[in-house]
């Protein structure tokens, strides 16, 4: 069949996309397993629940000073070198975590091991959308997707598996990443080179405002359901154990509905797929109150609402891919982890605030007020005309 994805597995660019695909999967793993593992390695020591989130911090902050770089290196040495260099790097700043485990010790070095995984998330995400083919690009991103939110799931199953003790979540970590290193070496003589000249990281938010506001509202919406969805949840009287497996079924859904979403990328406007996605997310969000504390429901409900939420993380690597090649495409990846990074501390950071102040009424609101914002930039875009609406 001439529209399958055979036809794309016979292209020299999909051992590239295999290879990325590994790569980011194997990191994901890591980043689901280390980031409770220090909180919990902290907490442990007695260390407040302040002190270690300004710790966590520390490792988000650092996409500010990776982005130009990131940028600039794709073009000169291309993403295989770079996510290697990064993985190697990530493998002993664990190391030296594990070694010196002392909280004031951890604020340069989870700021490095941010450097380190912000240079691998901006590389690999360009390498996938470069290495696309245009008429299967939201398949492929979706099987990207869908693999790389596997690896992150499995990272905290490993360590309840591990527990938090001594040094083997660590080398369990390390090993993987050196298998993920050995398949990166292998491709550095095919790795592309992402030339070209590019202008300054902020007019790509103009030039692609759907994909970057659409990465900005999924990272928003994702860290404040993973904040406070639970306490929100038990609010409404649904019971702890309960509330906490919803974030299960998010996760589910999100993973399960990434291919038909890149499906029916490859087929409609992505324009008219971002706004749908949005008007569900509106609709399901001021549904919150109603669907939670029924039981059967809201099992169903949290799968549907993940599946839109992690819809718009689809949607937005498939615009930018075909609005963007070579340099723009590299520069655009950098600009995207910003807003990544944005949206994952300015909105659960308002909403907490906002519950604070106006109580668990905030909730639904603050989510709503994320997917009314973006499905006005959607709309503005797609009557504009850009020409990353995709396909017709």
């Amino acid at each position: 069949m001439a529209d399958s994805l055979a036809v794309t597995a016979q292209d020299p660019r999909w051992r590239q996309l295999v290879i990325a695909t590994v790569a980011l999967a194997v990191a994901s793993f890591g980043h689901g397993l280390t980031m409770p593992l220090l909180s919990l390695v902290l907490d442990h020591q007695g260390v407040d629940e302040t002190l270690i989130g300004l710790n966590t911090g520390a490792y988000f902050i650092a996409v500010f000073a990776v982005a130009p770089l990131a940028s600039r290196i794709l073009r000169t040495r291309g993403p295989a070198l770079l996510m290697l260099a990064s993985i190697l790097a990530t493998v002993v700043l664990l190391a030296l975590l594990r070694a010196f485990p002392n909280v004031w010790l951890w604020f340069p070095l989870r700021f490095a091991l941010g450097m380190a995984s912000s240079f691998l998330w901006i590389a690999g995400e360009a390498w996938i959308n470069h290495s696309a083919a245009e008429t299967h690009r939201g398949r492929i991103i979706a099987i990207f997707g869908v693999v790389v939110s596997a690896g992150f799931a499995m990272g905290p199953a490993i360590l309840s598996m591990t527990g938090t003790e001594g040094w083997t979540p660590f080398l369990v970590t390390i090993a993987l990443l050196l298998v993920a290193a050995m398949v990166l070496a292998g491709a550095l003589g095919s790795s592309p080179k992402l030339t070209g000249k590019t202008g300054p990281l902020a007019r790509y938010v103009l030039l692609a405002p759907v994909a970057m506001f659409g990465y900005f509202v999924f990272a928003a919406g994702d860290a404040l359901l993973l904040t406070f969805l639970p306490i929100y949840a038990v609010g409404l009287g649904v019971a702890e154990i309960d509330a906490i497996r919803l974030l299960t079924v998010l996760a589910v859904g999100s993973m399960a509905l990434q291919y038909p979403i890149g499906w029916l990328a490859d087929r409609v406007s992505n324009y008219a797929i971002a706004a749908a996605l949005a008007v569900m997310l509106l609709a399901g969000s001021a549904a919150l109150p109603w669907a939670l504390p029924n039981p059967v429901i809201s099992i169903v409900f949290m799968f549907f609402y993940g599946g839109a939420l992690g819809a718009l993380y689809t949607i937005s690597l498939v615009l930018l891919g075909r609005q963007f090649k070579g340099a723009d495409l590299s520069a655009a990846s950098a600009m995207l982890a910003v807003m990544f990074c944005i949206g994952s501390f300015i909105w659960p950071s308002a909403g907490g605030a906002a519950l604070d102040r106006f109580g668990g009424d905030a909730m639904p609101v603050s989510l709503i007020a994320a997917y009314a914002f973006f499905l006005v930039i959607v709309v503005a875009a797609w009557l504009r005309g850009s020409p990353s609406q995709g396909r017709a």
